[in-house]
């Protein structure tokens, strides 16, 4: 297939919130996954909880390559597993009133009395007659109804088939699990050799969580920015603390509806990204978005407005899961989220939100969205070596494209889940005017901007100056 580059460009400057597809089968088949970039996805979430390092390889050298083909930057997530109990390795079919017993260890779907294996050996000590525990996401739930030594007696209460692997919830309890499994230190170490550029961290209860995470990779001597994924109750009653300590959050609404009533996710959504929105923090909304095309070419009207409305609320980033994963329609998915969030986007007022940001970068860039505003520009350009710059610009939700200028193939691919950002690659050079020059006529060439548009430029000055961002130039095409 050949493909026009700055097709792609022209599609990247329309929608400002951002698409994450995860990986998966369906994108392995040959071709789609190229299909589903040119269709409008913007970044790749690999999911750690599934798969071994040869797999998440796999994974990262199509995106990577596809990327490379079609000169289109691309963001790769690494999803770690997190402190999750899981059931064993049997699939196990609970009637409802069956009687069942929890074990820490291997179980027997035969037995007499079903024994449930799981990954945790503490649960029989935490739990107390009548406490739920909730099956694979919430589909299945036993009660407690008493323990012994380590086993842990229930009765089935919402029955199905329990297949492989499944997580268990006690909602309501913390199990005291660590927040990196020994799993999880290996991932990192994987994470860290093959380069990625984000990590989302699953099942985080509190600011210690992120320091904790923060402070291992440091023990490795890399880092990357964090996304905490916001699904138990504690971790809502800490989401100040999370919010302040990580990059970005995640309304992970899959465990987050099993902890908490479901009539109470909305207003939880909305509260976690109104506060990460505060903090200047990017936003992520996952879970169910278009779960219908799973299996079917079409969604609800109610998956629809779910994707409205989070574009509504101008998140950085709209998530898929299994839709792209392991669904029968990836392309027509991201296709039709892509579609949605362009018509939502067309009745955004204008509006520049004041953030209060701790680096000074940012009253420079606050400075340069006013300025794009009152002089009519046409798009933003900001020259970033470090990539503080992009993150800031975006969390100002400017109706004006930004595009970023990157020397670092990390920065590059890294930036495009910013909200409303669009990175290009550039030779690093030292001289002000010609950055200016060679910019202006790569957007020109693009039909971007034509004689006479105005260019708004934020930099360094000198350019590439460890200081960063610290200067503005009103710029009007030749």
């Amino acid at each position: 297939m050949i493909v026009d580059a700055d097709v792609i460009f022209h599609a990247m400057i329309v929608r400002r919130a951002k698409i994450l597809a995860t990986m998966g089968p369906a994108l392995e088949v040959p071709g789609i996954l190229e299909k589903v970039m040119l269709a409008g996805a913007d970044a790749f979430r690999i999911n750690f909880s599934h798969g071994n390092d040869e797999q998440h390889a796999h994974y990262l050298n199509l995106i990577r390559t596809t990327s490379a083909k079609l000169k289109k930057p691309c963001a790769v997530l690494a999803d770690l597993m997190g402190p999750k109990v899981r059931i064993d390795a049997k699939t196990y079919h609970l009637a409802l009133n069956e009687k069942v017993d929890v074990i820490p260890r291997p179980g027997d779907p035969n037995s007499k009395v079903k024994a449930i294996g799981i990954s945790f050996s503490g649960l029989a000590k935490l739990v107390k007659p009548d406490q739920r525990i909730l099956l694979d996401d919430g589909k299945l739930e036993i009660i407690v109804t008493g323990t012994t030594g380590n086993k842990v007696h229930c009765r089935v209460v919402r029955g199905g088939v329990l297949t492989p692997n499944k997580s268990l919830n006690v909602p309501g309890i913390d199990l005291g699990l660590p927040v990196l499994s020994t799993k999880d230190k290996s991932d990192l170490r994987f994470i860290q050799k093959a380069g990625f550029d984000w990590i989302a961290a699953s099942f985080i209860r509190d600011g210690k969580d992120i320091r904790s995470i923060k402070k291992f990779m440091a023990s490795l001597d890399f880092t990357l920015p964090i996304v905490a994924k916001v699904e138990s109750a504690q971790a809502v009653d800490n989401l100040r603390e999370i919010v302040t300590e990580a990059e970005g959050v995640m309304v992970a609404r899959g465990d987050l509806g099993v902890e908490l009533d479901l009539e109470r996710i909305p207003t939880v959504q909305r509260d976690i990204i109104h506060l990460a929105r505060e903090l200047g923090k990017l936003t992520i909304v996952a879970t169910q978005m278009l779960e219908t095309m799973t299996t079917s070419s079409r969604p609800t009207r109610a998956e629809v407005t779910d994707v409205s409305t989070a574009a509504l609320a101008r998140v950085d980033v709209l998530m898929l899961s299994g839709e792209t994963a392991a669904g029968q329609y990836p392309v027509e998915t991201v296709q039709m989220m892509d579609k949605t969030i362009r018509m939502t986007e067309k009745n955004l007022e204008t509006e520049i939100v004041s953030i209060s940001h701790p680096e000074t970068i940012a009253l420079v860039c606050e400075a340069g969205q006013y300025l794009s505003l009152i002089s009519s520009a046409t798009v933003m350009v900001a020259i970033s070596t470090h990539g503080n710059t992009p993150r800031i610009l975006s969390t100002f939700r400017g109706n004006i494209p930004v595009v970023v200028a990157c020397t670092q193939p990390a920065i590059y691919n890294r930036s495009s889940l910013y909200y409303s950002v669009v990175p290009i690659m550039i030779k690093p050079l030292t001289n002000p005017e010609k950055i200016f020059w060679q910019v202006a006529e790569d957007l020109k060439s693009k039909g971007l901007v034509v004689k006479g548009n105005i260019i708004i430029f934020m930099f360094g000055h000198p350019i590439h100056a460890p200081k960063g961002t610290n200067s503005i130039r009103r710029w009007e095409v030749d």
